[in-house]
């Protein structure tokens, strides 16, 4: 699987070690560049900006860890879903009401209760998911756990309608103000950018280190051959479901954060049209490059505000016109291209 992972080597000693040493310290560095570069634009860029292209970059940011949390279950453990909005709506939902209804305020305890509710949510679905999944050699089609995933997000959507005296009814929640960070701090819109940068940062991070772990090796042999993996001892069906728990808990981060954002939930965030996104965001970046969510997040929001502008009423028609152009141009997703041209450039290659 093409990645842009960096592998821990044990170099041996001499001048080979040495050699392989270097390699691997160029290698780093070639991997921090991109990154840190990045990093530090998006840092500066709200100085340099309007407000809402500062805005604009927030929701790619939201969007981008909304499509790894999907790219972490579907690319690294093998298992597509077409309800990953039952979390993504599950953590928004649940901060809104503990704001609305409960009256906790602080954005801390709030983002952990909303995160643990989202995790005992993904928990309790996984269950009949994954019986419809099967295991190994007794997994069925996946299009019947396809269709389970859709079953889940429109009946969570259904809740969020029937229980109107707690979630609005079809209306949904909204006048979630802008997150108290406790000691008497709240966030403006300019501040909680930086909120969003740093708590997507962590959670990218911390994705990164999960599926270059032995844990994130794990889901991608089970992904590759299941069966060898169960010969060799492995639970699949516990490394499957621990992975459809943490895509959930990360989804709902964006949930929750897409809550103060928009400071408003409806029930179609927790519905197919809101999965969709995730999916495109994964097909169109890539599932076999870490990043590729996060670049067809930039991609999403920014023909989707060119769209809302000039041709509003045509953005189902865009939105799947560039899906097909994409597939047909780039079948491997942009993530994959993007990744080549670094290659290229950083080995002087013409």
């Amino acid at each position: 699987m093409e990645d842009d992972r960096v592998l821990e080597v044990n170099t041996p000693a001499g001048p080979g070690g040495k050699a392989t040493a270097a390699r691997a310290a160029r290698s780093l560095s070639l991997t921090a560049i991109p990154v840190v570069g990045i990093g530090l634009l998006i840092l500066v860029l709200p100085l340099f900006v309007p407000t809402f292209i500062s805005s604009l970059v927030t929701k790619m940011m939201i969007y981008g860890l909304f499509g790894l949390s999907l790219n972490l279950l579907w690319g690294y453990g093998g298992i597509p879903s077409f309800g990953h909005a039952a979390f993504f709506g599950t953590g928004g939902y649940a901060a809104g009401i503990m704001i609305l209804k409960a009256g906790i305020s602080n954005f801390w305890l709030n983002l952990v209760l909303a995160l643990l509710f989202t995790a005992v949510i993904a928990a309790i679905l996984g269950i009949p998911a994954f019986r419809v999944f099967g295991v190994g050699a007794g997994a069925t089609n996946p299009i019947y756990f396809l269709l389970a995933t859709i079953a889940f997000g429109e009946l969570l959507s259904r809740m969020a309608v029937a229980l109107r005296p707690l979630t609005g009814g079809s209306t949904g929640i909204s006048g979630i103000p802008e997150p108290d960070l406790g000691f008497g701090f709240r966030t403006t819109a300019s501040t909680y950018y930086y909120l969003v940068f740093v708590i997507v940062a962590v959670s990218v991070y911390l994705m990164y280190r999960i599926v270059n772990s032995h844990y994130g090796y794990a889901l991608r042999g089970i992904h590759d051959n299941e069966r060898r993996m169960q010969a060799l001892g492995y639970n699949t069906w516990l490394y499957k479901y621990t992975s459809w728990i943490l895509a959930g808990v990360f989804g709902g981060l964006a949930g929750v954060l897409f809550a103060y954002f928009g400071g408003t939930m409806v029930p179609n965030n927790l519905a197919m049209i809101t999965s969709d996104i995730a999916f495109w965001l994964v097909i169109i970046g890539s599932t076999t490059v870490f990043f590729g969510p996060l670049l067809a997040a930039v991609l999403f929001v920014g023909i989707e505000y060119f769209a809302s502008i000039y041709l509003p009423a045509r953005w189902p028609l865009i939105f799947g016109a560039v899906m097909v152009a994409t597939i047909m141009l780039m079948p491997n997703g942009v993530g994959v291209e993007v990744l080549k041209l670094w290659k290229r450039v950083t080995r002087g290659a013409a």
